[in-house]
């Protein structure tokens, strides 16, 4: 903010989310209230000429108070929303903050020509700004995001106006216009340029300076087809039984293209064969990989994270972002009076942006309040659409010319499986949602720490300079074998957020390999026999292809799919158990296979339980549990019983201690309160004495361990070591071959795919079972 203007309306930003759908705060829901607060004393010593007012409006006047006396830099806003009366009030808070400068020295568009598909939904050139004291800000924030309706505040305006500070305009609204207000782009052509200018009222523009402009270039709709290539797998004819992976680049030019292909090829050559991502050398027969080309104008990634200079001084410099979020606790006092800095003091700035394909973004724009980790790598928010991701993935098509892309577009069957190399060598990656489903696993290439920036032409801010592509690097294969777990069932394993707050309890249940503590408890104590991966070890298993034939009395007959059949024996015990894995009830009673003709086995019931054939369809899993041997009496049939993944006697130090494994044990008390983020690999101590040996290491034991989901307390993990914990790989040291897939989460992404190979997962599992 700089004096004369006055910001958006905050309860015309905020949304309040209820059972209901979204409402914005000016008009929120039936009992509740919102209000806004400061972090600072309006009148104070320092902060004469902002104010903020009861809908969050803050106002900047002049004049400031000139250096070297101390004023208001910066301060939080906090909106605070209430629901209810004491004491079953429900009190939620959000809070943004703003930055004071005296006046803005330069602007500039960026990227400084920007592609524009025709027909795009959204996109807009974002402006950035130099301030008298030497920092960055992106005024772009200061255009509302959507045309506001009549009456609507949501921008920043000159002080005693209601329209917007800045207006946009082109010079060629043929080939590609702009809305005056919001500075959203139209592609009206496919072909032409346009220059975009953004201006401000001369009381706010930098003295002597033109207004900023970009130049926008008019390119094919986003439904131009693309001919997928296949890099493995069992082909284009078998799309519709197998797990497709779409690989996409951004920011990789036509220059780059083989430095991208050969990333793709590599990342699917180790996860085909090495054993260390298992079970995808498993699943091999089972997923397809494609990537699709789509040359960027530039090379590089839209860096949005504030970045502070480090090791060389001058034109060129290496970077590294600087973290700005504000701990809730930590609030009221996220404000600063002092002396304005001066601009030879400034190592920190916001980097321009690249002109991609897709427009991912590493991080997201300095705040107080984040919404998304350090390092993810994400879409740009002002140059993304998912309709016009969905135009452009439903028109890939095979070799032959036929659209196959539909199964990538949302609602497509494998919707969640995309990934997109973003460029850089700077360690980044995240697995985001889609809205209103599907998935893109956005990741970089490599695992260095540091950024390479230049100064821009005409001062113009500072340029990212694009990274050499490397050979595959061990973090791009794990950190992609760890992002589609996410898009297989799984869920991050680690901590950092505190407790698990009650509104993601539901959400945890379509996941494999965590679980809510509220869905632990008997009458208010931990209780491991209502763990969810308390699955049957499986040692052979096939898929149903039918509906199971009745043949009278205790025999039915069972068409497998094909070749599953032929791993089953005469006098396996097997059962029944419906798929997927997380919705389905328990396996049936037992049955004996007594005879075996591929692709079918015909079954005795061993039990009088009721078994209706209707219920157990194509697709049901027909498994051979693994049994605690030797059998007690076989020749009568009577076995011995099922082995779980969680040992029985795990089970049953929980159940006996009401804690988890990573607790200490006596004299800790029963349901001890969860003490927070947890070292890993996390040890199993919840034993007197020794742990169980085997396993070799006691963070391979199945049980619960604190941390999930990206919380420390309330939710639970299977083991206390996986891959799918934020840290992918371990040097060869004493744990180096830890950071692979927990049993839990192997199993649960095996069954989802082909549980023809559970029983080789088992194998590597069994020296591992405590004993």
């Amino acid at each position: 903010m700089v004096p004369d203007v006055v910001g958006p309306r905050l309860d015309h930003l905020l949304f309040i989310e209820d059972t209901t759908g979204n409402v914005r705060a000016d008009a929120p829901p039936a009992g509740v209230t919102v209000s806004f607060a400061a972090n600072f004393v309006m009148g104070a010593p320092g902060t004469a000429g902002v104010t903020v007012d009861a809908h969050g409006a803050v106002t900047v006047t002049a004049p400031l108070p000139a250096p070297p006396a101390l004023r208001l830099l910066d301060f939080l806003v906090t909106a605070t929303v209430t629901e209810g009366t004491p004491p079953a009030t429900k009190t939620f808070t959000a809070y943004k903050r703003f930055h004071i400068h005296n006046s803005i020295t330069r602007m500039w568009l960026t990227p400084a020509s920007l592609t524009v598909h025709q027909g795009v939904r959204r996109s807009r050139f974002t402006m950035l700004a130099e301030f008298d004291d030497g920092l960055y800000g992106d005024l772009t924030a200061w255009c509302p995001e959507n045309p506001p309706n009549p009456g609507d505040q949501t921008f920043v305006r000159p002080a005693g106006t209601a329209t917007p500070a800045v207006t946009w305009s082109s010079s060629a609204a043929a080939a590609v216009g702009a809305d005056a207000q919001t500075g959203l782009l139209t592609g009206a052509a496919n072909t032409g340029n346009a220059t975009i200018t953004a201006a401000l009222p001369a009381t706010l523009a930098p003295p002597l300076a033109l207004p900023p402009t970009g130049t926008a270039k008019a390119a094919q709709p986003w439904n131009t087809p693309v001919t997928l290539t296949l890099v493995d797998g069992p082909g284009f004819a078998a799309m519709a039984n197998s797990v497709n992976i779409l690989i996409l680049p951004d920011g990789f030019t036509t220059a780059d293209r083989p430095g991208f292909e050969r990333l793709a090829r590599g990342l699917v050559a180790r996860l085909r064969k090495r054993r260390r991502t298992r079970p995808y050398d498993l699943l091999k027969d089972k997923l397809n990989y494609f990537m699709a080309w789509v040359g960027s104008p530039e090379a590089g990634i839209n860096a949005h994270e504030l970045m502070g200079r480090s090791h060389v001084i001058g034109t060129r410099a290496e970077a590294r972002e600087t973290d700005t979020a504000v701990a809730p606790g930590a609030v009221a006092g996220a404000l600063h009076i002092a002396a304005p800095p001066t601009p030879a003091t400034n190592d920190l700035f916001l980097l321009n942006e690249p002109d991609t394909a897709f427009a991912f973004t590493l991080g997201e724009r300095p705040a107080a309040q984040r919404f998304l980790a350090i390092r993810s790598v994400d879409v740009h928010p002002s140059r993304f659409d998912e309709q016009d991701f969905d135009d452009f993935l439903g028109a890939l098509r095979d070799p032959a010319g036929a659209t196959v892309g539909g199964v990538w577009t949302r609602g497509g069957k494998d919707q969640d499986r995309i990934v997109v190399f973003a460029h850089s060598r700077r360690i980044g990656g995240s697995n985001r949602f889609r809205s209103p489903s599907g998935r893109t696993i956005g990741m970089t290439f490599d695992d260095e720490d540091i950024h390479r920036i230049e100064d821009a032409p005409g001062g113009l801010g500072k340029n990212l300079l694009a990274d050499t592509i490397p050979t595959i690097h061990l973090d791009l294969w794990t950190t992609a074998a760890h992002e589609l777990g996410h898009s297989l069932t799984l869920e991050d394993e680690y901590g950092g957020g505190g407790v698990l707050p009650a509104t993601r309890v539901a959400d945890l249940a379509a996941t494999a390999n965590v679980q809510p503590r509220s869905t632990l408890l008997t009458g208010g104590n931990l209780d491991a026999d209502k763990v969810k991966w308390r699955w049957p070890r499986i040692r052979k298993a096939g898929v149903l292809a039918a509906v199971p034939l009745a043949l009278g009395g205790p025999l039915f007959r069972v068409r497998l799919e094909a070749g599953h059949a032929a791993q089953f024996k005469v006098d396996d015990v097997v059962r029944f158990r419906r798929r997927p894995l997380l919705t389905a009830p328990p396996p049936t009673d037992r049955f004996l296979v007594t005879a075996v003709a591929d692709p079918e086995v015909e079954v005795e019931a061993l039990t009088a339980a009721a078994f209706v054939p209707a219920n157990f369809p194509a697709g049901t899993a027909l498994i051979s549990p693994v049994r605690l041997l030797p059998d007690p009496d076989p020749g009568a049939r009577v076995f011995g019983p099922d082995l779980e993944l969680m040992h029985v006697d795990v089970r049953a130090r929980i159940n006996a201690t009401r804690n988890p494994l990573n607790a200490r044990p006596e004299p800790t008390p029963a349901n001890r309160p969860c003490p927070g983020a947890a070292a890993v690999p996390t040890r199993a101590r919840n034993f007197p004495g020794r742990a169980p040996n085997p396993p070799q290491y006691s963070s391979w034991i199945v049980g619960l361990y604190e941390n999930g989901a990206e919380f420390d307390c309330d939710v639970y993990r299977p083991t206390g070591v996986c891959l799918m914990h934020t840290l992918h790989y371990d040097p060869p040291a004493a744990q180096g071959q830890a950071y692979q897939f927990c049993p839990v989460c192997r199993y649960a992404v095996v069954d989802f795919i082909d549980p023809t190979q559970h029983g080789r997962i088992d194998v590597n599992y069994a020296p591992r079972y405590p004993r």
